[in-house]
């Protein structure tokens, strides 16, 4: 495999600041997406999603390349329980499990020819995008929208809300409760899969078949609202998306918008491969 294109951008525009990260060798194309700390904490400097895409990341540099998801998942896992003894967090993980150094993940594996999707994050081959959207992310989405809608309508300015996001602030308390539906038996619509070192439902990882005819893959985290064929036009798709809705309350709707000073509402990685 080659790498065709690559971009890897932090939402404050500081790279040592970035929760994305990315790999690919001849077995492996990934992109992984650290969770955004909600919790406040640092570990050594770094924040729990930067601590779990670097842990996924040094995985793959172990694997064959023959395993498929259940066994990259182990693997992952095995690193992960090394990583909470050593930071001595296994007990607080399972009183807190907001502080859980976590991210999503999407795998090409060269060797099953799939496309495995952990969490939030898209691939786009073959003309088609395919997404893994979390249906417990839209429910709070749609509510910090109403609540930045009504402070609009209130009176408050753009700006304000740009330099405070009330709705976030608001939110957040909700979205450290939504950490009961990681990885949980999905008989809810709001359980979700995400890469933490504990074991995932089958059912929470979404497989795509990739057929052996297809060329190009591109694989990218939620940094972009959606991808396209290459990295300029999914580039020019966000840039007019932060122009017209840098709140992210109308058209990109988000559980956050882009904070003052900041170049966008999220890290973003695209990652465009050539499979044959």
């Amino acid at each position: 495999m080659k790498i065709v294109e690559q971009f890897i951008q932090s939402k404050s525009g500081n790279i040592d600041q970035c929760e994305d990260t990315f790999y690919c060798n001849e077995h492996f194309a990934i992109v992984i997406d650290g969770a955004t700390n909600v919790s406040g904490r640092q570990f050594s400097g770094k924040s729990p999603g930067q601590l779990a895409a670097a842990t996924i990341r040094d995985t793959f540099l172990q694997l064959n390349g023959k395993e498929d998801i259940i066994a990259i998942i182990q693997s992952i896992n095995l690193n992960f329980q090394y990583l909470y003894k050593t930071l001595d967090i296994e007990a607080e993980i399972l009183e807190k499990p907001y502080i859980r150094p976590s991210a999503a993940m999407i795998v090409f594996s060269k060797f099953h020819n799939k496309v495995w999707m952990i969490g939030d994050c898209q691939c786009f081959y073959n003309d088609t995008l395919y997404q893994n959207i979390k249906r417990v992310d839209q429910v709070f989405e749609e509510v910090r929208s109403i609540i930045i809608k009504g402070e609009l309508q209130a009176g408050k300015r753009l700006e304000e809300l740009l330099e405070k996001d009330i709705g976030f602030e608001l939110i957040k308390p909700l979205i450290q409760k939504q950490y009961n539906f990681q990885n949980a038996t999905p008989i809810s619509t709001l359980s979700y899969g995400v890469v933490n070192g504990f074991s995932i439902p089958p059912e929470l990882i979404k497989t795509l078949e990739v057929s052996q005819q297809t060329e190009f893959i591109s694989l990218a985290s939620d940094g972009y609202p959606r991808i396209y064929e290459n990295l300029e036009k999914s580039e020019e798709e966000l840039a007019r998306l932060l122009l017209i809705d840098p709140l992210c309350i109308k058209e990109n709707i988000g559980t956050k918008g882009v904070a003052k000073n900041n170049i966008s509402f999220d890290d973003r990685t695209y990652l465009k491969v050539r499979i044959k």
